[in-house]
């Protein structure tokens, strides 16, 4: 048996763990919309959780591994994957709250403030891949659904449609600058379902 000391938030699930697991997570979360990830600290966070440094390093050892983690707790909350029954509608519902989240000036400050550090430090850019790997594997559900309702072709590109619902906004938001709205989402998902069911 392992004589490893559990980190927060591996021991009694619901239990004061996890509280402390979502305190600090929320916290960063707070402070990568405030000031940035380059900004941040980890004191910074603890303080805001109200816990020690310690209590924070034992569960992330490095600020970008508690960026990817508090970016993963944003997304369930920001970000769910929709059920409505069909893959057109879960695409709109999904394109309209990346809208949601990254289109306002906190999401689109915190967003960018991530991508700027990751492009430069490997080890954020490690933590983020697996951020975007775990986030696109939620939502491939949507394409997986659709294949079972027979709207989709069993060899559908579950990645590949997600990957290319969700370009346009990241795009416009990390590279033109141009504006994300509800009304681009919405195009995004007509041209891409199109696609999706021409023969």
């Amino acid at each position: 048996m392992s004589d490893r000391t559990p980190r927060v938030g591996e021991q009694r699930p619901g239990g004061r763990a996890e509280r402390v697991r979502t305190a600090v997570l929320e916290a960063a979360a707070e402070l990568l919309t405030e000031v940035g990830y380059e900004k941040m600290s980890v004191e910074d966070v603890a303080a805001r959780a109200g816990v020690h440094k310690t209590t924070v390093y034992r569960r992330w050892p490095t600020k970008a591994e508690l960026t990817a983690d508090a970016a993963q707790l944003h997304s369930a909350d920001a970000v769910p994957i929709p059920d409505s029954g069909s893959v057109v509608g879960d695409l709109q519902l999904l394109a309209r709250e990346v809208v949601a989240n990254i289109g306002t000036e906190g999401g689109s400050r915190r967003s960018r403030s991530i991508a700027a550090a990751a492009a430069t430090s490997e080890e954020l850019a490690t933590a983020m891949h697996g951020f975007w790997a775990h986030r696109l594997a939620l939502s491939a559900v949507i394409v997986e659904r659709a294949i079972r309702r027979g709207e989709l072709a069993p060899t559908t590109d579950a990645n590949l449609i997600i990957e290319t619902v969700i370009g346009p906004l990241w795009l416009r938001l990390l590279l033109t600058g141009e504006p994300i709205t509800e009304d681009l989402a919405d195009e995004v998902v007509r041209l891409v379902t199109t696609g999706m069911f021409a023969d």
